[in-house]
């Protein structure tokens, strides 16, 4: 997915995928979303996911009012991308070993000021 904000082109295709959260709902279940932390080559932040019907990511239908699956692209400052990875280190690697999480974080997060979105 490819969208301008403020002057940038954030495209999922071209940036790199930090990590992605899927969440515990079954795929087929209204409530499903998954999404993932993304990295432009010039550094900036945005969270690409997708979703069901109950999701985060619902879209409402026009003209009937129904809600069906949707996607978004959110561009993100350093500071939120960095609350998203440690809100979702737990979940995203709860049956992984997580040093290597850590060290991504570590390599992303410490010791950097906050981009602009």
């Amino acid at each position: 997915m490819k969208r301008f904000y403020q002057g940038t082109l954030y495209d999922s295709d071209n940036a790199e995928l930090i990590d992605d959260y899927e969440s515990d709902y079954p795929v087929n279940d209204f409530n499903y979303f998954k999404e993932g932390l993304y990295r432009t080559p010039e550094g900036k932040f945005f969270l690409y996911g997708k979703g069901n019907a109950a999701s985060k990511y619902a879209e409402r239908i026009e003209g009937n009012g129904a809600w069906a699956g949707g996607y978004d692209l959110i561009p993100l400052s350093t500071e939120e991308a960095k609350k998203w990875y440690e809100e979702n280190l737990e979940r995203v690697y709860r049956d992984q070993d997580i040093t290597g999480a850590y060290e991504t974080y570590c390599e992303l997060f410490k010791h950097k000021g906050d981009n602009e979105k």
